[in-house]
Parts: structure tokens; sequence; C-alpha cells
């Protein structure tokens, strides 16, 4: 199993029998269309850089299934009708499973309240009526995307028993999401072997963020924290550890 960074909150997963993407907001310098197929793509939500308003020309591409939130497959299914048959979405809200290609995706909680300022760059740079609530984050395999999430400690409560081996969390400290001391302290309590950062690159030159890789890997050493962070850059690959073997290394 691996995982590919694609930039913001954009990740291709091999696990066995299937190839996600997750948030697939695709932008220079990566070239969708030169990426391999997806069987399924997650969507947390329907913000403008979570990749939903590709959503018919990925389908388009790939003739993948679409997981997300029901009022947002809702939306989608609405927005696409003339392009994406509807039976390519699957309704998944926060607690619930479903089985692909004999994986199991389960929505996990997260807590994304929208503020003036994010209401006000939704609208300048999507202009859509995508939902932006609820949030799904998602565990599967052994992986945890959390989509944008602030900390909370409902999402430890609801992972207790799910074992995690990589956690996709979300570190800006802007925009309602986490900061690197939030993000760090979710890994802890999930017991993550390791976290890959995401939701701190510049998505435009008006939408900066507070937090960078560099503040996580500082405030890691200083709490002397035993999760590994592993910070990727665009296009890069991380070939998965098992829980097993980042046992007896």
């Amino acid at each position: 199993m691996s995982l590919t960074y694609l930039g913001h909150c954009a990740f291709k997963f091999d696990v066995p029998g299937l190839r996600i993407y997750t948030d697939p907001y695709i932008q220079d310098p990566v070239d969708f269309r030169r990426l391999e197929a997806a069987d399924l793509v997650l969507f947390s939500h329907g913000h403008f850089d979570h990749g939903v308003m590709d959503c018919a020309k990925l389908w388009q591409e790939w003739k993948c299934q679409f997981i997300a939130p029901r009022v947002l497959v809702d939306w989608l299914i609405k927005s696409n009708r003339r392009v994406v048959p509807a039976d390519a979405f699957i309704s998944l809200d926060q607690g619930e499973s479903t089985v692909v290609n004999g994986v199991r995706i389960t929505a996990v909680p997260a807590h994304h309240p929208v503020s003036r300022l994010g209401k006000t760059m939704h609208a300048l740079f999507s202009r859509s009526a995508a939902p932006g609530n609820p949030v799904n984050g998602y565990h599967f395999a052994g992986f945890y995307h959390s989509g944008d999430t602030l900390y909370t400690g409902a999402i430890p409560e609801f992972l207790q028993g799910f074992e995690t081996h990589t956690a996709c969390l979300p570190i800006g400290g802007k925009y309602k999401v986490a900061s690197p001391q939030e993000a760090l302290r979710l890994a802890e309590e999930i017991k993550a072997s390791r976290m890959v950062p995401m939701h701190w690159q510049p998505l435009v030159e008006q939408v900066p963020f507070k937090y960078q890789p560099s503040h996580l890997l500082k405030h890691a050493k200083e709490s002397g924290s035993t999760v590994e962070i592993c910070t990727l850059a665009i296009g890069e690959t991380l070939e998965d550890i098992t829980l097993d073997k980042l046992a007896t290394s």
C-alpha cells in the first residue's frame, strides 16, 4: 500500500483492490489526465478547494465512483445530471460505512465551522452552492484522511478500536482547520504511527495559511512526540509501513 501527495488535501491511495483519490483539487504542476485512473473518489465536503467542481471532468476521464456526505451527493447528482449517472454516487454520512472492492470505507466525524471569511472565499473562488457542511473524514485500510477539521474529542472517541498507521491531517491553522499542535494531538490520540501534513499550501495569492510543516516538525521535536512526521513534496510517494513492521523497527 502507498499514498502519493498531490497538493493541498489531494492524495492518491493504492490499497489492495482499490485506487482511491481524496479531495482531488488538482492544480499545476500535476495534470490529472496523466494520473492513474481512480476506482473511487472521496469528497470530504463541497468547498471549492476539495475537488467537487471537477466531478464531471473526473467521471469522463476515469468512470469512477464517488463517495460524499448525503447532502453533497444530492447536490452533485443535480449539478452533474447530464454527465454523471446517479448510480456513480454513494452517500455516506458520519458514522456510516460501505465496502467497495473489499475495502471498508468509514465516514469519520469532523468539525469545520464556516466563518464569514470562509463563506466569502468560497463565494469568490467557486461561485457554487455546493454544501460546505457537514464534513466527512474517512478511514480505510489503516489510513485516516480527516478532511477539513479542527481538533475535536469526537474524532479520537469515534476512532477507538480502529487501527490507524497513517493520518493525513490539516495544519494550516486558518480558515477553521487545525494548527500543528491540534493536528499532532489528534494523531497521538488516535495512536497513528505517522502523520502526513496537508492543507497548508497557499491556494491562490489571496489565501495564505498561518502554519507550515516546519512549525509541525518543531512542535513534534519539542514535545517529544513519537509520531513520525512525513512531510511530502507534491508528487512524492510514501510507501506503506504496516503496523507490524513499525512495531518491530
